[in-house]
């Protein structure tokens, strides 16, 4: 059996090699030592270099550890923030980097889930802190939406308190009146079309941040396309969004549009997960090549998890806020009593040249508007809460300190609940008043349509018998009439004019009618208009029939918010904090930027009611000083009968 005994000794031959492999091997093995982890050293290594980039890029406010921040860090820097921290990118324990977005100067910032999520509430909080205490004083706009009820800026009051940050709005209608606000920022200084192929977008010195923090549930299509478009239009003349909760849930046709669930143009995409949040597209400035796409659209994203900054401590900052109002009061308060006259040269003015009073002050020049043929009308636009009544309110006591009930008789409407008007009549509620201003023939509060249209008719009358008493007397101004006649001169004030002219009904049309007649004929008669509202915009009368109407009203007021009132080029009120406003004696036209104007200035003005006892002895005295045979004013309300 030579051949089994071959295989035999060549199996053992194969089994002792084996064995001989097996104890290398385990020999091999004992003695073996894995060579160093460069993969980990080189992620530490690059998370270093990214803290070293990190700190570079947003120094001090910016980049800070909230917590941590010490008490003697300095506000204001002398440059825009460029750069903004919203959390720690943790790729490992060892390897972790604060998460830095290019916002102010570059593009946008959205969330996909709005400020209901804390984590967003509590890194919109801290952003916006961030930017505040760095921002040069004066040279960041903020315009809040919040339709969860405004919770979110509460901590910020402060600053609301001080005009230099507006409250939040919370419904659709603020939505879109801070649409129009920043739709008035994106606008060119020069017409597109008049405009060089080669020019370059001008550069702002203020920068308008757009913060939204919450859509309102009834968001529409169009308002979505607004931000949309602010969004392209945006970087390129200083306006930024912080949008939370974009793209918004489609749960609406409107919402459930392919464009309203796009990304954001030229925005910072961050995705919520749990616990973390994912980076996604980033705002690049380069347009896309004809011959491929976009940075935005191939770049994945940062595929790194996000921990978002906290909410900031409290005390941090109303400390910050507290500053900031502080510093702003000290830049320059004025009172009321600035305004007018000296007590004792009240009553003293005629108005048969014309009227004027003070505005408001501009550094420390009073600057006076008038009433005369040159300037016969004026034009009002604030959004609500600009300081719109209280503009009124101090330019109706400046005009009836200065001329007499005999000089001035004054015509008031309101379309709107408020208080801006009841003043000047007497008041019947739970304290009763007697009280009323000597000079108002019609105080209207929160009157109809109706109502409006009855006082106009009135106007319309008087103007047909001074038109009758001056052939009469054979001359053609109202100045030459008052020679031989004591007349006052009339003004109407006309709070949310538009809505008389609202639709296509009979009272629009002849509300617009009469309007149009008293704009043209008023000047030689001595009767006078000041139209207020929040936009000028929308109305369909006024925009078949603009420069009929206003073509005759060259004063233009443009409060916070209420730019349009001015010519589309001119956007000298952009940056209007509260408490200030555009006085454009010239039908709103602008001129070269840093240029001297003289038909525009922008002036300070305080609120009325900031010292009631003030103004209670203001009242008093005003009235007191009646004749005590006059009638206090027919006051219209949706409950009373219209003016005979």
């Amino acid at each position: 059996m030579p051949g089994l005994n071959a295989r035999i000794d060549q199996a053992a031959s194969l089994h002792r090699h084996a064995s001989a492999v097996a104890q290398a091997a385990a020999s091999a093995l004992d003695t073996y030592l894995p060579p160093p982890r460069t993969d980990l050293a080189e992620q530490q290594a690059l998370a270093q270099r990214l803290r070293d980039a990190a700190g570079r890029l947003t120094p001090g406010w910016l980049g800070a550890v909230l917590d941590e921040v010490p008490a003697g860090l300095p506000l204001g820097e002398q440059r825009r923030p460029e750069f903004v921290r919203i959390g720690t990118a943790a790729p490992g324990e060892d390897a972790q980097f604060p998460a830095v977005l290019p916002l102010l100067g570059t593009g946008h910032l959205t969330f996909s889930a709005d400020s209901r999520d804390p984590r967003v509430a509590g890194v919109l909080r801290a952003v916006l802190l961030r930017l505040l205490a760095t921002a040069p004083s004066g040279t960041l706009v903020v315009r809040a939406v919040d339709a969860v009820g405004g919770a979110l800026f509460a901590p910020f009051g402060a600053l609301a308190d001080a005009g230099l940050m507006p409250p939040p709005v919370t419904d659709r209608a603020g939505l879109q009146a801070v649409l129009a606000e920043a739709e008035h920022w994106v606008r060119p200084s020069r017409p597109e079309a008049q405009r060089r192929p080669t020019a370059r977008p001008r550069r702002r010195d203020c920068t308008m941040l757009l913060l939204i923090a919450a859509l309102p549930s009834d968001v529409q299509g169009a308002e979505l396309n607004r931000i949309t478009a602010l969004a392209q239009a945006g970087p390129a003349t200083g306006l930024h969004l912080i949008v939370a909760g974009w793209p918004p849930p489609p749960l609406t046709p409107d919402t459930s549009l392919p464009s309203a669930q796009a990304p954001l143009p030229m925005s910072t995409q961050v995705a919520l997960r749990n616990p973390y949040a994912l980076l996604g597209g980033m705002p690049f400035s380069q347009p896309a090549r004809a011959d491929g796409p976009s940075p935005t659209a191939t770049w994945p994203g940062l595929s790194v998890p996000v921990r978002l900054d906290p909410d900031p401590p409290a005390e941090l900052v109303a400390r910050v806020c507290r500053e900031l109002a502080e510093r702003y009061a000290l830049s320059g308060q004025v009172h009321l009593m600035d305004l007018l006259p000296d007590p004792d040269h009240w009553w003293a003015e005629s108005s048969a040249a014309g009227m004027s009073t003070t505005a408001g002050l501009a550094g420390e020049t009073p600057i006076s508007l008038v009433f005369a043929d040159l300037t016969p009308h004026w034009l009002v636009g604030g959004r609500t809460g600009g300081g719109k009544s209280a503009f009124l309110v101090n330019v109706l006591y400046g005009l009836c300190t200065r001329y007499d009930p005999d000089e001035l008789a004054l015509y008031l409407l309101d379309f709107k609940p408020g208080e801006a008007f009841g003043r000047f009549a007497p008041s019947t509620g739970s304290e009763p008043d007697p009280a009323w201003l000597p000079h108002a023939r019609v105080v209207g509060l929160d009157c109809d349509r109706e109502q409006g249209l009855a006082v106009l008719r009135e106007l319309d009358e008087e103007l047909r018998r001074r038109e009758e008493l001056w052939q009469e007397l054979g001359v053609q101004r109202f100045v030459q009439a008052r020679e031989q006649r004591s007349l006052p001169r009339l003004v109407c004030v006309i709070d949310e004019f538009p809505v008389l002219l609202t639709g296509s009904d009979p009272v629009a049309a002849e509300a617009l009618g009469l309007l149009e007649a008293i704009g043209r004929r008023g000047r030689a008669y001595g009767v006078h208009l000041i139209l207020c509202s929040q936009t000028v915009r929308g109305i369909e009368a006024l925009h078949a029939r603009r420069d009929s109407l206003f073509g005759q009203v060259p004063v233009r007021i443009a409060l916070p918010g209420g730019g349009d009132v001015l010519e589309a080029t001119n956007d000298a009120a952009a940056t209007l904090p509260l408490g200030c406003a555009v006085v454009n004696t010239a039908g709103g036209l602008g001129g070269p930027r840093g240029a001297t104007r003289g038909h525009e200035k922008t002036v300070r003005f305080p609120d009325p009611d900031a010292d009631a006892q003030v103004l209670a002895a203001l009242r008093q005295r005003l009235w007191q000083a009646r004749d005590p045979s006059s009638d206090p004013p027919v006051v219209l309300t949706a409950l009373t009968q219209e003016p005979a």
